[in-house]
């Protein structure tokens, strides 16, 4: 079985050599790795091409391509074009791969050759109290997944298929700048191809360590959902119907001369109760929460504002498309 590495990189010059270690680490290591660069304007591309004789020493076929603008969508399918594998596996630069990562992979497909796509975990690498409270808010917690795997949209920076399912579904849907693994996925299940998940195949992804970045990463996640039309009624109860509720409630406080303290902790106390069932649904740790609740309502509120504003802008920028793709008629 011949598997392909395949990702996408852009100015990631801090992260991208503990990214390349773990590659060269893995107990299977892939047949050949495929990097495109989407025009990055620091050392990115340099320290790659350092890496080169490393990777020879271990007889993996080793590509740069740089293609400047290349969207991460538009990035994945060059490489994977450019790939000679049956199998494609996919990750992200950014993270650090576990050292048995690959070799899970290919165990899943060995094991059962019927399957088509294996979904891999990732795990949260936080380096202080802001982000670990981050990963408790926001990131699926394993024993939540295992419950019902096949519900599970994997990422792809954990992810591996094979490249006649890419082919069936024409590819990663380069129209979208963020959400295209998510619609990625959907067309696959949609397409009949066989998920399965190995919890073993771990990667590990930073999380944002500042509110701006938390901001960006959310805002864009959310105007790619909206984009691609995905999660329309998940948004409209989590974004835009407390922000009606919060409208009428005004107007009926000016007209009844209800006590502004009393709306406002009516308020706080909906947002708290969002946040712990976010938490619980997550399977995250309600005490952790709890101990650092101030810090947790800052970034919660951040969240939700950075997914109000980019799902509606997501949402209204998808009419401006002057064709309707194959992937917008599905939807």
């Amino acid at each position: 079985m011949r598997i392909s590495l395949i990702t996408t990189v852009k100015n990631e010059e801090n992260s991208i050599r503990a990214f390349l270690e773990s590659i060269l680490q893995q107990s299977r290591p892939p047949d050949e790795f495929i990097i495109v660069d989407g025009g990055s304007t620091d050392k990115t591309v340099e320290i790659l091409q350092e890496y080169t004789p490393l990777f020879k020493r271990k007889n993996i076929i080793y590509k740069i391509i740089v293609k400047k603008g290349a969207n991460i969508a538009k990035g994945r399918n060059i490489a994977i074009s450019n790939s000679s594998g049956d199998i494609i596996a996919c990750t992200d630069a950014g993270c650090v791969l576990s050292k048995a990562w690959l070799e899970e992979i290919a165990r899943s497909f060995e094991q059962d050759p019927s399957v088509d796509i294996v979904s891999g975990w990732y795990e949260p690498l936080a380096t202080s109290k802001f982000e670990e409270i981050v990963a408790e808010i926001t990131y699926p917690k394993l024993k939540k997944v295992l419950r019902n795997p096949s519900k599970f949209l994997p990422s792809s920076r954990s992810i591996a298929f094979k490249k006649k399912c890419w082919k069936k579904v024409g590819g990663y849907p380069e129209w979208l700048y963020t959400a295209e693994d998510t619609l990625y996925d959907i067309l696959l299940k949609r397409a009949g191809c066989k998920f399965v998940f190995n919890p073993n195949a771990v990667v590990y992804w930073k999380v944002r360590e500042n509110l701006r970045k938390l901001f960006r990463q959310y805002y864009n996640y959310a105007k790619g959902d909206g984009e691609a039309n995905l999660f329309f009624w998940r948004y409209f109860l989590v974004c835009y119907f407390p922000i009606i509720a919060i409208l009428i409630s005004l107007i009926y406080w000016r007209t009844n001369n209800v006590s502004p303290l009393l709306l406002g902790i009516i308020y706080l106390t909906g947002l708290i109760s969002y946040l712990f069932g976010e938490v619980i649904y997550r399977g995250g740790s309600v005490r952790k929460i709890l101990v650092n609740l101030p810090l947790a309502l800052i970034i919660e509120i951040t969240i939700l504002v950075a997914r109000t504003i980019g799902y509606t802008y997501g949402f209204l920028k998808r009419f401006k498309y002057k064709k309707t793709t194959k992937e917008l008629t599905r939807l």
